[in-house]
């Protein structure tokens, strides 16, 4: 009886592993197709804007469009004092109009990286003309870079720039 008990615990055991195995397979598999997916947006120098359900692209031509101009932002990185940068870009509201994109109702826009990192901006923080900008990288952190002029470390920025999920 005690060895029945002791079979059926690892064959429970076993059971479990393999079921969380797959799990992780099958993840993964999903992690990397997006993870290529991001790969090429970044190499064809477009970001993706998702607002209720629909998926709009942006290209540099778009910023172009918009006529950059130059922001000046405190830039900090890791144990380094933050120091003013110059920075060309656009104000996010302005991309928004440019492609249409109504923002009515809309409470949140998340601004995701290739490297996983994202930040969420409340609506009323991400429309701000002055404050948000979708910056050109030149090629030294990604095509694109969400910048807040504002924001005195550069804590809620985000490089490599592939997506933003408004909600």
């Amino acid at each position: 009886m005690r060895m029945q008990k002791l079979k059926k615990s690892t064959v429970a055991v076993i059971s479990v592993l393999a079921i969380l195995g797959a799990a992780v397979a099958v993840l993964a598999v999903l992690n990397s197709r997006e993870a290529i997916e991001k790969k090429r947006r970044l190499d064809d120098a477009v970001f993706l804007i998702i607002a209720n359900e629909i998926e709009c692209r942006v290209s540099i031509e778009d910023i172009e469009a918009l006529g950059p101009r130059e922001i000046e932002a405190n830039y900090k990185k890791s144990g380094k004092d933050p120091e003013s940068r110059a920075f060309a870009g656009v104000p996010f509201a302005a991309l928004l109009r440019h492609k249409g994109i109504a923002t009515e109702g809309l409470r949140s826009a998340v601004f995701s990286a290739a490297d996983g990192y994202a930040s969420a901006l409340a609506m009323e923080k991400a429309l701000d003309e002055e404050n948000c900008f979708i910056v050109i990288d030149a090629g030294e952190e990604g095509p694109y870079r969400m910048i807040l002029a504002k924001d005195p470390f550069s804590q809620d920025w985000c490089k490599l720039l592939t997506d933003v999920t408004l909600k």
